[in-house]
């Protein structure tokens, strides 16, 4: 049978409720509060005020990392910038990692993602693996509810993606109309708290755009 693989059709099964967007109205300590430098505790204490369950700092290469857990899924967000203001970061690296289950991603696949949104980013970190990512930048200082809205914001768009991929199907020239949704023979994506190399990949990557974005146009 001739297929082609696309995970994410059986993503569908695990389609994850989240308490961040559940709100019609973000309520967090001090909304007017600015942060122009990020730290890993006042992070972990805002995706708390949000209802993250299990908040965690860790270390990361570079940087400290917070993890967490909303509804089903799980978290991690890089502390990043750090080289662009003495003593300051100015970058929070959002992230949510998915395991295939054993089918491989596809550059297409992500590319059919990434056209249409402007929210976040799919990312195929290997032919196992991707991920959902956004970076913020709070250079200069942003309101702590601008920056739970940012938080907010991208969990939404992070469960819109994973519907985006379970929608897809895959093709087949054994069945009529020529397509099927991928059977889970396959086994099962799962979304993950991604591996210290997979991490370090990641921030070192975000890091290197950010110092690419300051050497073009206007510096910042």
């Amino acid at each position: 049978m001739k297929r082609a693989l696309a995970f994410a059709a059986a993503l569908s099964l695990f389609t994850p409720t989240y308490a961040f967007a559940q709100s019609d109205e973000i309520k967090i300590v001090n909304p007017k509060g600015i942060v122009d430098s990020l730290k890993a505790e006042e992070v972990k204490a805002l995706v708390t005020e949000l209802g993250a369950r299990d908040a965690q700092i860790r270390d990361g290469e570079n940087n400290k990392v917070v993890t967490f857990v909303d509804g089903k899924l799980p978290y991690t967000f890089g502390i990043s910038g750090c080289e662009i203001r003495p003593g300051k970061c100015v970058s929070l690296v959002m992230l949510v990692f998915v395991e295939t289950g054993g089918s491989s991603i596809s550059t297409d696949m992500v590319n059919s993602r990434n056209k249409d949104s402007f929210f976040n980013t799919a990312i195929k970190v290997n032919e196992k693996v991707m991920a959902f990512g956004r970076g913020i930048i709070v250079d200069s200082g942003v309101t702590r509810k601008n920056l739970a809205t940012n938080i907010v914001v991208y969990a939404a768009f992070v469960n819109e993606g994973i519907k985006h991929f379970s929608s897809q199907v895959v093709a087949s020239n054994t069945l009529p109309g020529g397509t099927q949704y991928l059977s889970l023979a396959n086994g099962t994506p799962r979304a993950v708290f991604p591996t210290p190399q997979q991490l370090n990949t990641a921030l070192k990557a975000y890091d290197a755009s950010l110092k690419v974005s300051r050497t073009q146009g206007r510096a910042w």
